[in-house]
């Protein structure tokens, strides 16, 4: 679980930390809830007022399926709640920056949980996270290619991971207003292509803020076609 959401130099850049930083218990709840979480359904255990019990001891009562339930979904929401903070604060970690689990959170403009809440989403974030994440990355593929182009989407996407502090107010508006549109996209409403061009708009007319959109290729969709009145076209006039 552990290698999901951070690398291994980064698990022990953070178990090294005191006990004081916050990372550090955060990281140790996801891993404790998931391993319980993992284990439960494999355990001849009941839960008991005073801890576990063996189930064929005859002083205890096995526990009723509800109950176990309970327990599985109430370390599922810890475990998921404590994933949501702990990538809130993940990029402090300067090594994490560069790794494998860094670029996974940070294919689509949204790298965190919260996204699941800006959808309703309250029960299995991590799962439903997971799903989101693939379709989101579908819809930021075909955007890229046809409106704002991959080298300014990466531009977006640590900007988000960061959650867009120190961020050009316009730079601001653009990502808030992409990110409103990819959640009606992903919940499978209508967007009018307008809005789209819209937001190219404003990256056509601030080149000193976007600069990674207008030297892609992506640009020259956007330069008008310029007539040139020549003898051999079939349209030429004096």
């Amino acid at each position: 679980m552990k290698l999901t959401f951070t690398s291994e130099t980064t698990f022990n850049t953070i178990a090294g930390l005191d006990d004081s930083n916050v990372l550090k218990p955060l990281l140790a709840k996801v891993v404790a809830n998931h391993a319980l979480l993992a284990a439960i359904p494999t355990l001849d255990l009941v839960l008991t007022p005073n801890g576990f019990g063996i189930v064929s001891n005859q002083n205890v009562a096995p526990a009723s399926k509800d109950r176990v339930d309970r327990l599985l979904a109430s370390l599922e929401r810890e475990r998921d709640n404590a994933i949501e903070l702990l990538l809130i604060r993940l990029p402090q970690v300067t090594q994490w920056l560069s790794s494998e689990q860094h670029a996974f959170f940070t294919a689509t403009l949204f790298p965190n949980l919260s996204l699941c809440r800006r959808l309703a989403i309250r029960e299995h974030l991590w799962a439903e996270y997971q799903a989101l994440r693939a379709r989101l990355i579908k819809i930021e593929t075909v955007l890229a290619d046809t409106y704002f182009s991959h080298e300014q989407m990466n531009v977006f996407r640590e900007k988000a991971l960061f959650q867009l502090t120190n961020c050009n107010p316009l730079m601001l508006h653009v990502v808030r207003s992409l990110q409103s549109l990819e959640l009606m996209l992903v919940s499978d409403m209508q967007v009018h292509t307008q809005a789209y061009f819209d937001l190219v708009n404003i990256i056509r007319e601030h080149a000193d803020v976007f600069p990674e959109w207008h030297s892609s290729k992506v640009a020259e969709l956007y330069i008008p076609k310029i007539f040139e009145n020549k003898k051999h076209s079939g349209g030429y006039w004096f």
